[in-house]
Protein backbone atom coordinates (compact mmCIF):
# COMPACT_ATOMS: atom_id res chain seq x y z
CA UNK A 1 0.00 0.00 0.00
CA UNK A 2 1.35 3.92 -0.67
CA UNK A 3 3.78 4.78 2.19
CA UNK A 4 4.77 7.78 0.96
CA UNK A 5 2.85 11.60 -0.31
CA UNK A 6 4.16 14.50 -2.46
CA UNK A 7 2.61 17.53 -2.61
CA UNK A 8 4.03 20.27 -4.93
CA UNK A 9 1.98 23.82 -6.06
CA UNK A 10 3.68 25.97 -8.59
CA UNK A 11 3.67 29.44 -8.75
CA UNK A 12 1.81 29.30 -11.82
CA UNK A 13 -0.96 26.98 -11.06
CA UNK A 14 -3.40 29.34 -9.74
CA UNK A 15 -5.00 28.02 -6.71
CA UNK A 16 -4.28 24.28 -7.84
CA UNK A 17 -1.50 21.41 -6.22
CA UNK A 18 -0.56 18.50 -7.07
CA UNK A 19 -0.38 15.45 -5.03
CA UNK A 20 0.94 12.04 -5.37
CA UNK A 21 0.82 8.96 -3.19
CA UNK A 22 3.81 6.34 -3.65
CA UNK A 23 4.41 2.82 -2.56
CA UNK A 24 8.29 3.29 -2.72
CA UNK A 25 8.79 -0.58 -2.63
CA UNK A 26 6.79 -1.38 -5.83
CA UNK A 27 6.85 2.43 -7.27
CA UNK A 28 3.01 2.18 -7.54
CA UNK A 29 1.73 5.70 -7.37
CA UNK A 30 -1.61 7.58 -7.86
CA UNK A 31 -1.31 11.35 -8.20
CA UNK A 32 -4.33 14.03 -8.38
CA UNK A 33 -4.63 18.28 -8.97
CA UNK A 34 -6.58 19.58 -6.43
CA UNK A 35 -7.64 22.94 -5.61
CA UNK A 36 -6.77 24.88 -2.12
CA UNK A 37 -9.87 25.24 -1.31
CA UNK A 38 -10.23 26.36 2.86
CA UNK A 39 -11.60 23.41 4.29
CA UNK A 40 -9.34 21.26 2.00
CA UNK A 41 -6.22 23.23 3.43
CA UNK A 42 -7.12 23.11 6.96
CA UNK A 43 -7.68 18.98 6.26
CA UNK A 44 -3.67 18.93 4.90
CA UNK A 45 -3.10 21.24 7.97
CA UNK A 46 -4.01 17.92 10.26
CA UNK A 47 -2.17 16.08 8.18
CA UNK A 48 -4.91 14.35 5.54
CA UNK A 49 -5.20 14.30 2.64
CA UNK A 50 -8.32 12.81 0.51
CA UNK A 51 -8.05 11.29 -3.25
CA UNK A 52 -10.20 9.18 -5.31
CA UNK A 53 -10.46 6.56 -7.86
CA UNK A 54 -13.62 5.60 -9.75
CA UNK A 55 -14.65 3.54 -7.18
CA UNK A 56 -13.57 4.46 -3.65
CA UNK A 57 -12.21 7.78 -1.53
CA UNK A 58 -9.12 7.69 -0.39
CA UNK A 59 -8.06 8.97 3.03
CA UNK A 60 -4.00 9.44 3.15
CA UNK A 61 -2.96 10.20 7.18
CA UNK A 62 0.53 11.64 7.09
CA UNK A 63 3.58 12.85 8.86
CA UNK A 64 5.97 15.81 8.73
CA UNK A 65 3.36 18.32 9.44
CA UNK A 66 5.75 20.79 10.82
CA UNK A 67 7.14 21.05 7.10
CA UNK A 68 3.95 22.68 6.12
CA UNK A 69 2.91 26.50 6.31
CA UNK A 70 1.18 27.35 9.21
CA UNK A 71 -2.72 28.34 9.04
CA UNK A 72 -1.45 31.99 9.23
CA UNK A 73 1.19 31.72 6.32
CA UNK A 74 0.25 32.59 2.44
CA UNK A 75 -0.50 28.63 1.38
CA UNK A 76 -0.35 29.28 -2.75
CA UNK A 77 3.29 30.32 -2.63
CA UNK A 78 4.77 28.52 -0.03
CA UNK A 79 4.03 24.51 -0.86
CA UNK A 80 7.45 23.17 -3.03
CA UNK A 81 8.07 19.66 -3.21
CA UNK A 82 6.48 18.80 0.37
CA UNK A 83 7.72 15.32 1.17
CA UNK A 84 6.17 12.69 4.38
CA UNK A 85 5.51 9.70 5.53
CA UNK A 86 1.86 8.11 4.84
CA UNK A 87 1.05 6.92 8.56
CA UNK A 88 -2.33 5.42 8.04
CA UNK A 89 -4.81 5.10 4.92
CA UNK A 90 -8.56 4.71 5.42
CA UNK A 91 -10.35 3.77 2.53
CA UNK A 92 -14.22 4.19 1.38
CA UNK A 93 -16.71 2.68 -1.50
CA UNK A 94 -18.08 5.82 -2.81
CA UNK A 95 -21.11 4.29 -1.95
CA UNK A 96 -20.73 3.94 1.28
CA UNK A 97 -18.77 6.95 2.24
CA UNK A 98 -21.56 7.94 4.48
CA UNK A 99 -20.46 5.28 7.29
CA UNK A 100 -16.79 6.84 7.39
CA UNK A 101 -15.49 7.36 10.71
CA UNK A 102 -15.93 11.61 11.76
CA UNK A 103 -12.82 13.11 10.88
CA UNK A 104 -12.50 10.75 7.55
CA UNK A 105 -16.43 11.67 6.83
CA UNK A 106 -15.64 15.52 6.94
CA UNK A 107 -12.39 15.36 4.61
CA UNK A 108 -14.50 13.70 2.34
CA UNK A 109 -17.64 15.75 2.52
CA UNK A 110 -14.72 18.87 1.73
CA UNK A 111 -12.90 17.08 -0.89
CA UNK A 112 -16.62 16.74 -2.42
CA UNK A 113 -17.69 19.98 -2.00
CA UNK A 114 -14.53 21.24 -3.40
CA UNK A 115 -15.64 20.41 -6.57
CA UNK A 116 -12.71 18.35 -7.72
CA UNK A 117 -14.18 18.04 -11.67
CA UNK A 118 -10.95 18.43 -12.68
CA UNK A 119 -9.35 15.63 -10.69
CA UNK A 120 -10.97 12.87 -12.67
CA UNK A 121 -10.58 14.62 -16.00
CA UNK A 122 -8.30 13.19 -19.03
CA UNK A 123 -6.13 16.13 -18.71
CA UNK A 124 -5.73 15.66 -14.66
CA UNK A 125 -3.10 12.67 -16.10
CA UNK A 126 -1.40 14.16 -18.49
CA UNK A 127 -0.88 17.34 -16.33
CA UNK A 128 -0.66 21.07 -16.69
CA UNK A 129 3.24 21.67 -15.81
CA UNK A 130 4.55 24.70 -18.53
CA UNK A 131 8.37 25.10 -19.06
CA UNK A 132 9.27 28.09 -20.66
CA UNK A 133 11.64 27.96 -23.27
CA UNK A 134 13.97 31.11 -23.08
Amino acid sequence: MFNHITINKNRGWRGLAEVKVIDLDTKEEMKMIFSFSEPVWRNMLDGRMVMQTKESYYVFYFDNLDMLPKSHQQRSVLIKNFNATITKVNVYPKTEWGTAEATDWMAIAHFRKNKNNHTTSDWNYIGIRVTPKI
